[in-house]
């Protein structure tokens, strides 16, 4: 056991020093190509901001396949489906595509994803309990559950990204989770090693953000790490472990759909905006602290210890009060926040946190 924490603590050390190394290389010379992130009044910081920490760590995960050291329980088509959701995200911090047209991609490669997992797991178990149902395993019952799914999560993980170290934090708790649960150390620690890098580069000051690349890319690969560990053993953990995201989700469809906007318009409605707007400005930081806490509270249904059900429910409990007072906030005008200030009127803000 000594010897495996010390080749694990190792690929984590190697992880963290090659990714660094790529991160700052694509700050220096991918960045100025055009992939940065330009201020805006939702947002709170004043500079433009590279969009390459996902870069980053999709070259790192391209090395590891190359190599053969990304120890993870995927087979060639699914990291296919990985690569192709990291190529348009790439696309999209470059070029601002459109909505519609990125939906459809994810939508394809959700269905492609759930055409090659679907036989897999049909011929693990004949049936799958999910939400009180006893549901038939046939591929033509779980392709359109799971194309939903791996179309879905990319979707959340997108949105939650919108303040320094939220994202990457949360990655970070579910690659954890799914080792403990699935039994093998998290991709040799050379993948927990690059999202520790480029955490440290985006919180508390960000010097680079995650961008879509990142975003749709981690979504994908922890939708598909997913759905092998939980279906089988008990598919409503799934929504225990992305309780979160799930519920961050909910409340932008309500506030929105409320306010009869486009679920397309980027807006406030997000729990991280509402937390920014109680802490206030200067306490930023510890948002994405706060979140990534409930998270994990939440995420410990899957974990088999004494008082495990009773975290999850706190955890789970919680956030859906946050929500609750957030679409509260959010459609009753006489509660409405100002608005962040001009950004002219911002070149001396306080706080590097990104607001998105």
């Amino acid at each position: 056991m000594p010897a495996i924490q010390g080749s694990t603590l190792t690929c984590i050390a190697i992880g963290i020093g090659s990714t660094l190394a790529i991160a700052l290389a694509c700050i220096r010379w991918v960045a100025p190509l055009g992939w940065v992130d330009h201020p805006d009044p939702r947002k709170h910081h004043h500079a433009p901001t590279p969009r390459t920490a996902g870069l980053a760590l999709w070259a790192l995960i391209l090395g590891l396949l190359a190599l053969g050291k990304c120890p993870l329980p995927i087979d060639r088509v699914e990291w296919w489906g990985v690569n192709a959701m990291a190529l348009i995200g790439l696309l999209d911090d470059r070029f601002n595509l459109r909505s519609r047209h990125k939906a459809v991609v994810g939508l394809g490669v959700a269905l492609f994803l759930a055409v090659d997992l679907a036989p897999e797991l049909s011929a693990i178990a004949r049936e799958v309990h999910f939400l009180g149902l006893t549901l038939p395993s046939h591929p033509w019952v779980a392709i359109p559950i799971l194309t939903l799914w791996f179309w879905s999560i990319p979707q959340a993980f997108n949105l939650i990204d919108g303040i320094n170290g939220l994202s990457m934090g949360f990655s970070l708790l579910l690659l954890s989770v799914l080792a403990l649960v699935m039994g093998y150390a998290p991709a040799g620690g050379f993948l927990t090693g690059g999202l520790l890098a480029v955490l440290l580069l985006n919180y508390p000051k960000a010097r680079h953000f995650l961008g879509d690349c990142g975003s749709l890319m981690l979504g994908t690969l922890f939708a598909v790490l997913a759905a092998k560990a939980f279906v089988i053993r008990d598919a409503n953990l799934l929504l225990w472990v992305f309780a979160y995201p799930a519920v961050d989700v909910a409340l932008v469809v309500s506030v929105r759909t409320w306010k009869q906007v486009p679920l397309s318009t980027a807006d406030r409605s997000h729990l991280h905006h509402y937390l920014v707007d109680q802490f206030g400005m200067q306490r930023a930081w510890l948002v994405p602290l706060v979140l990534l806490g409930l998270a994990l509270l939440t995420m410990t249904r899957a974990l088999a210890f004494p008082g495990h059900q009773a975290t999850s429910l706190l955890g789970l409990a919680t956030l859906v009060v946050l929500a609750l007072r957030a679409f509260r906030d959010r459609v009753d005008p006489a509660r409405a926040v100002v608005p962040l200030r001009p950004l002219k009127d911002r070149a001396e803000a306080s706080g590097p946190n990104q607001v998105a």
